[in-house]
């Protein structure tokens, strides 16, 4: 078997002794120990253990590992940490079945991962698995590969647009100005910038309207609810997208084009007036033309 190391590491919070200022979670020569407990939301033991690992390990170790709760070897069974990091090799299987019990309990987390995202709040350490950690950091660098390729073929227009579905873009914003933006927000989030830069272009241009359209007042907000002319366009920002997107409402979109562009005159995102209404027009034309098609074909 190839030789695995797990590390658990206590959890090192600032307190009232200060000795997170040295990096340290507790004082000299004290340790906390975790026993196998009684786990009412599994109705049993939280061993940490299936059934295939209790045959498996028991045999490896020459212990009886059933999960009972008259069972002698779990009711003296525990596994002292201290305020160190321990190393658990699973070539054995000692530390293998101490791996498992601590996985089973509510002061270790499992991953830093799940700790950052609120899931052990009584944990009092955590669990640093080599192998997943660099699979992580390699999922990681992979997503912000994938968002820098994306970031770098958008065009300036299209990566003007995308800002503004952020809502971080200026009015005028120079080319400088948005690739900077941008790009800052590849590095904070790759992953979510690949999940909006490959939005539909019919979206992303929706999206970026709204932004124009309530930074120049005609969109109007009373709530969360969205407005034009004191009428209701969506109850939400959501729902705002979805109605503009719907090809019955393409009127409408060409009608907010054209009173953004007399508000803006030169702007760029949506180029010449007539050229924009001829492309929204040609396209509510298409899309009713597929539909009388296919009334045709269902008959």
């Amino acid at each position: 078997m190839t030789k695995t190391n797990v590390y658990v590491k206590p959890i090192v919070k600032e307190k009232w002794h200060g000795l997170h200022k040295v990096g340290r979670a507790k004082f000299q020569d004290t340790q906390d120990t975790i026993q196998v407990l009684f786990d009412s939301q599994e109705g049993g033991l939280a061993t940490g253990l299936t059934g295939e690992d209790e045959l498996r390990l028991g045999t490896a170790l020459g212990v009886d590992l059933s999960n009972k709760m008259n069972n002698e070897y779990w009711q003296d069974f525990n596994i002292k940490l201290k305020d160190q990091t321990m190393v658990f090799d699973l070539s054995n299987p000692m530390h293998e079945l101490q791996l498992k019990v601590l996985q089973a309990s509510k002061f270790v987390a499992n991953s830093q991962r799940e700790l950052d995202n609120g899931k052990f709040p009584f944990a009092k350490y955590v669990i640093f698995d080599e192998q997943q950690e660099l699979e992580k950091e390699a999922t990681e660098v992979a997503h912000k590969a994938k968002a820098i390729d994306i970031f770098n073929k958008l065009s300036p227009e299209k990566k003007l647009d995308v800002l503004k579905v952020y809502g971080k873009a200026l009015q005028n914003s120079s080319q400088d100005f948005v690739y900077t933006k941008l790009f800052e927000i590849v590095e904070d989030d790759p992953t979510g910038f690949t999940r909006t830069a490959s939005m539909p272009i019919e979206e992303i241009k929706t999206r970026a309207l709204i932004f124009d359209l309530e930074r120049k007042g005609i969109f109007r907000k009373k709530g969360t609810a969205y407005l034009y002319n004191d009428q209701q366009v969506g109850f939400d920002y959501q729902d705002t997208v979805q109605y503009l997107l719907n090809p019955k409402n393409q009127e409408l979109l060409v009608k907010l084009t054209t009173d953004l562009e007399i508000r803006s005159p030169g702007i760029s995102n949506y180029g010449n007036k007539k050229t924009s209404e001829k492309k929204i027009v040609k396209k509510v034309k298409k899309v009713a033309s597929k539909k009388t098609t296919s009334k045709k074909s269902t008959k």
